[in-house]
């Protein structure tokens, strides 16, 4: 008995410590279990298993990690590799995948070109390192599994420390609703299909982790019951993640949820709080970094306003082949070139959606939208881009603009800060909203109103 309570004393003692220390205990405590030797064959193994199929060579991949299991059959990470591993293999015997990648490349490029007829809409070097790595995710594994690759870069982002200041704000939101619901949810395991560091190196899903992945199941059951809570329109509950692009399922009481439906309906919420609008006034929402289409989806789902979102590769590509999926029967403008507006007016007078490529904000005339957002996008962009895209906001939007920005963003990879003030708009708008964000502590909202 005094065995039993020790164990559990010393459970709790671990589960207090910081995240890295504990990972730094777990795993002393596996690596004392087994032979130096064996666990240097094992790393390497599974070190193979990597490089195997990184190259295309799935068979020696499989064949790597079967010695690996062999010399070690309780250890947790060989059956996420294996499941990577066979997934890729399907992958490249299939003529169908590579048909629609081959269209996928294509209609990339023709979006790349497009953007590159103006240096201004260029990307930034960090997003055109974060593109790069985006379309390789992307033909790895397919757009029917994006929310399983470039969703988790965009907005979904793994919640799996609790020394991440979103998980610690969550939990300090827990006494707003007392919901037990977030420690009832469940969530599927994954396998390691579709994370990866920068190099590919490292294709390691942390939600494989059951210490990691129970962090974030939590995380997100609690922005749920945060967001629930705060729905002053009641429409979260009419809401369900979509099983389109593969997401990592999390159930609450037998339905899909995710942190993007639940900061979707909250963004949406507060746009549409501040102006005291009702989703019926026939707007038409513009944005800028729409990331998978996530905000456009809610906006659908709860209002009768338009959405056009301009963004870079491959993002655009994304939402577009998500919101055609999503919304079969509504008209949508798909991007293509045009020379002048009066082109497509007719067009796009009818159609519920239209995606454009960054640079084609300059053919749109002024007061041509009502709304205009972007949510974390603006910061990683150069200072003229930044200013030059605030300046069609200016010139386009007839109501409002929702921003939400870092409150001091340091871009090593373009050598630049931005801080706050370089968000500021025009003097005929007015700032009717702002805030630090409810969840994101590094994060700041404002709403600018455009007087008359």
């Amino acid at each position: 008995m005094m065995k039993a309570i020790a164990k559990w004393a010393i459970s709790r003692f671990v589960w207090l410590l910081p995240d890295w220390l504990r990972r730094y205990i777990y795993s002393a405590i596996q690596a004392g279990a087994q032979p130096a030797a064996l666990r240097h064959q094992f790393e390497r193994l599974l070190n193979d298993a990597v490089s195997a199929s990184n190259s295309g060579d799935h068979e020696v991949a499989e064949d790597s990690l079967r010695k690996a299991a062999a010399l070690c059959p309780d250890d947790p990470r060989v059956g996420p590799h294996l499941g990577r591993v066979r997934f890729l293999r399907s992958r490249s015997r299939d003529a169908e995948v590579e048909r629609t990648t081959r269209s996928m490349l294509a209609t990339l490029d023709s979006m790349d070109r497009e953007i590159k007829s103006d240096p201004i809409y260029v990307p930034s070097n960090f997003w055109t390192k974060h593109g790069r790595f985006h379309v390789e995710l992307l033909e790895r594994y397919g757009i029917e599994n994006f929310k399983r690759t470039v969703s988790h870069h965009y907005q979904n982002w793994y919640m799996i420390s609790r020394d991440d200041p979103q998980v610690r704000q969550l939990f300090r939101t827990w006494p707003t609703h007392l919901s037990l619901e977030p420690w009832y949810n469940t969530i599927e395991v994954p396998d390691h299909v579709g994370m990866h560091s920068f190099t590919f190196e490292n294709p390691v899903n942390p939600l494989a982790s059951p210490e990691e992945r129970e962090i974030y199941r939590i995380a997100v059951g609690l922005l749920w019951e945060f967001v629930k809570r705060t729905d002053k329109f009641d429409i979260l509950d009419r809401l369900t993640e979509s099983e389109l692009g593969n997401p990592i399922r999390i159930w609450r009481r037998g339905r899909l949820i995710s942190s993007d439906v639940a900061h979707s309906v909250r963004e949406r919420n507060m746009l549409l709080e501040g102006l005291s609008l009702s989703g019926n006034e026939n707007l038409v929402v513009a944005e800028i970094g729409a990331g998978h289409g996530r905000l456009a989806e809610v906006f659908a789902n709860t209002t009768n306003y338009r959405y056009f979102i301009f963004d870079i590769t491959p993002a655009l590509f994304v939402s577009q082949w998500y919101i055609k999926a999503l919304f079969p029967k509504e008209k949508v403008f798909q991007f293509r070139h045009f020379d002048e507006f009066a082109e497509i007016r007719d067009e796009l007078g009818e159609c519920r959606f239209a995606f454009f490529t960054a640079n084609q904000i300059e053919k749109l005339p002024p007061d041509s939208l009502d709304l205009f957002i972007n949510m974390n996008s603006l910061m990683e962009m150069q200072i003229d881009q930044i200013l030059n895209f605030l300046r069609h906001i200016d010139r386009l939007s007839k109501v409002a603009f929702l921003s939400r920005q870092r409150q001091n963003w340091v871009n090593r990879l373009d050598h630049r800060t931005v801080s706050k003030d370089t968000f500021s708009m025009p003097e005929r708008w007015r700032l009717i909203l702002d805030k630090v964000d409810d969840i994101h502590p590094d994060y700041f909202n404002q709403l600018w109103r455009r007087q008359p």
